[in-house]
Parts: C-alpha cells; structure tokens; sequence
C-alpha cells in the first residue's frame, strides 16, 4: 500500500487531490493542521508527504523544518503563496519538490511518482536496520547492535537522535534540527543538553564496541555521522 500524507487545510482541494491520487494507486491520510501532520508521521510507510504553506496553527515553513528533522520522506509544497523567497526557503529547508497553485493535478501526480520511483519507497516499505559507527539501529527495538552482538537499549530521546543521524549519513544536522527532532511530547533540550547527550552516546558507543569517532562534531554547525 502506497501511502501519502496530506497536510492541508482546504477540505474541497484536498477531496480533489485524495480522488486523483486514488486513481494512480495511492491511499491519502489528509489532516488539516501541522500538529496533526506531526503527530501521524510517528505512523511508518509514507511515500511521501504534501504540504501546504498555510495552516491554520504553523507556517509551512516552520513545519517543513520540524518534519525534515524527523524524516527523510520526500516532501512535495503545493501552495498558493507565489513569493519567490517562499519557494527558496522550502527548498533549502528541505522540501524536494514545489508546486504552485492553481496547477494539473496529473502533474503532481508524476512529480509524486518520479520522487516515489527515486527514494526507493514506492512499495510503502520502511528500513528496519540503519548502519551505524561498525553496528546497526534496530528501528524495531528502538537498539544499537555490534558486529559482535552486543546490544544497547536506547531512550526515547535517544533513540530518535540516533536514529536522525543514521538516516542522514555524511549529512550536518544542526542543533536547532536536533531539538526539534528528539523533542516528542516532552520539554526540548537545550543546545548545552544536546552536546552532553551526544558526549554520553559516544561513551556508550564505544561500550559496546561501535566507533564513537564516527559521530563528529561540526563546529559552528551541529553533528554527522561519518559513513
């Protein structure tokens, strides 16, 4: 099952929209709001994921930011805001693609077709193992694993660190995308918290014999993991 997550908050556009992704084979979960795109991203098997700039509750570009810190599920823009500055921040936050309004909506529909083709998740599926400094993260059981078997069980804010940096290898991800990635429902870390959670993960790393060096410090930047 192909699945798209549909943040919009135009009921008639998105009935639209839901009605010609039938036909190209897709199933559309659409909400109306950014706290509700949020929330239903914690479900896996997203092909991909449509925002609109102007929701009732967060600017899109605020929200293109939080989702790309949790996922890399490419993200399409359809909005009726023409600002060329509009276009330019979504694209350098994140978004892989930006489509104007008003559009062909067999246009979106190859557009979502091509990035679905290109990220490799046209079947729905999700990784289970991500590498990781010589080991693997067991999604799953949320688990860091050593080539020799040993295991480590991670903490929700961990486990979702560990888990932004695996999915984003060689990739800077800054502090502020940090905060916003590990923060869940609980009060968000500070930048001093986040560098004494990643000093601590690479104490552990090296406990269970991953490389703790893979986990590199970029300064004035935030933090990659080398691959």
């Amino acid at each position: 099952m192909k699945k798209i997550l549909l943040i919009e908050d135009d009921e008639t556009f998105s009935v639209l929209l839901t009605a010609y992704f039938r036909t190209a084979g897709y199933v559309t979960v659409r909400v109306a709001s950014a706290r509700d795109g949020l929330q239903y991203l914690s479900t896996s098997g997203w092909v991909a994921i449509i925002v609109d700039l102007t929701l009732p509750d967060e600017d899109g570009l605020v929200l293109i930011r939080m989702l790309r810190a949790r996922t890399m599920v490419p993200i399409i823009v359809v909005t009726g805001r023409h600002a060329r500055e509009d276009r330019l921040a979504a694209l350098e936050i994140g978004a892989d693609d930006f489509i104007l309004k008003p559009f062909e909506p067999q246009e979106l529909v190859l557009r979502l077709n091509n990035l679905a083709r290109r990220s490799g998740r046209q079947d729905g599926t999700d990784r289970t193992h991500l590498p990781i400094a010589g080991g693997v993260l067991d999604i799953a059981g949320h688990t860091l694993v050593s080539p020799s078997g040993q295991m480590l069980e991670l903490a929700a804010k961990d486990y979702r660190l560990v888990r932004l940096l695996a999915s984003n290898p060689n990739r800077v991800i800054t502090r502020a995308q940090i905060i916003d990635a590990i923060a869940g429902s609980e009060p968000p870390d500070s930048e001093r918290a986040i560098d004494i959670r990643i000093s601590r993960l690479r104490k552990r790393f090296a406990m269970i014999g991953l490389k703790p060096e893979d986990l590199r410090t970029v300064h004035g930047s935030g933090y990659k993991l080398a691959s």
